[in-house]
């Protein structure tokens, strides 16, 4: 699929900066709030923002530096679904981009669904526990986590493909982590590109809306910018993070302008039909709230795992 509908998607659907979240099981959190985070982001205007909210529910700048408190980073996750349908949401949490649990309300998710109501804002608190080595946090959350789009509607997969993400450096004295670099199987250099996309073929980027258990697909990360673009990419099975073939969770790939590198992968095996996805997260371990590119997370269009 062209970038530039991926784009023109997103822009309708989301704030670019300073976002907001809630939880379906903490109706008491549910805020009359008619206004988002950002200017002109209120009930009516068809539009989600959501962010992190520090202790004095002021709002912290996507991209920046967090300084953990005996080991633990403590906020509050606001999400305003200022549209007019109801819609579920689900949150997982990366450190240093490998899945890690995560506390809401005082109880413990590795993947936190949530519900909110159309033209709400809805809000629930959120305690991880982090290491020395921590370096980056990220706070994901995933629409329709349990829609699944087993036709062809590219509408729909282009609206479900998009991932609203939270990225922010860790106040540490640790040195940057080192991620294992991919080797691609092939390098194209020309044909149709996109940031990330699965399908069935190497050699084209046809859709992929289901595939069966332990079948092989392919994984391509490309570049449509005009400088080399660095990615760390994970792969989601039911929103749990799985790993790669080499047995690695999280991949390292650099792409050069116009390329397109790829990679066999061997779905996991299901008992019941599960959501798929890979996202490709740029300049890992350059979070910066000046750099919009590095706050980003890009996602494939998903697809469903069948028994």
């Amino acid at each position: 699929m062209k970038k530039q509908i991926m784009v023109i998607t997103a822009i309708l659907l989301i704030g670019i900066s300073g976002w907001l979240l809630y939880d379906n099981n903490q109706p008491e959190k549910t805020n009359g709030n008619t206004k988002g985070v950002q200017p002109g982001f209120e009930e009516g205007s068809n539009t989600i923002s959501f962010g992190l909210l520090d202790e004095n529910d002021k709002v912290v700048n996507n991209g920046s530096i967090l300084e953990p408190k005996e080991n633990k980073l403590e906020y509050t996750l606001s999400l305003s679904n200022f549209i007019e349908v109801e819609r579920d949401y689900a949150l997982i949490v990366l450190d240093n981009f490998k899945q890690i649990p995560f506390t809401v309300q005082g109880k413990q998710y590795n993947v936190y669904p949530f519900n909110a109501k159309a033209n709400k804002t809805v809000d629930f608190k959120t305690s991880i526990s982090v290491k020395k080595d921590t370096s980056e946090i990220d706070y994901l959350v995933i629409k329709k986590p349990n829609y699944f789009t087993e036709k062809l509607d590219i509408p729909k997969m282009h609206s479900l493909q998009e991932i609203l993400p939270l990225r922010f450096q860790v106040k540490n004295n640790s040195q940057k982590q080192k991620t294992a670099t991919f080797t691609p199987e092939e390098i194209f250099n020309e044909g149709p590109n996109d940031t990330i996309f699965i399908s069935k073929q190497k050699e084209e980027l046809t859709i992929l809306p289901t595939e069966r258990s332990g079948e092989d697909i392919y994984i391509s990360v490309g570049n449509i910018n005009e400088e080399k673009e660095n990615y760390n990419i994970i792969a989601l099975s039911n929103w749990k993070q799985v790993p790669f073939e080499n047995n690695e969770v999280v991949g390292n790939v650099l792409v050069n302008p116009g390329e397109r590198k790829v990679f066999k992968f061997k779905l996991p095996f299901v008992k019941a039909n599960s959501n798929f996805q890979v996202i490709a997260l740029p300049r890992p371990y350059e979070v910066s709230e000046k750099d919009y590119e590095s706050t980003r997370a890009e996602g494939s269009m998903r697809a469903v795992i069948k028994p």
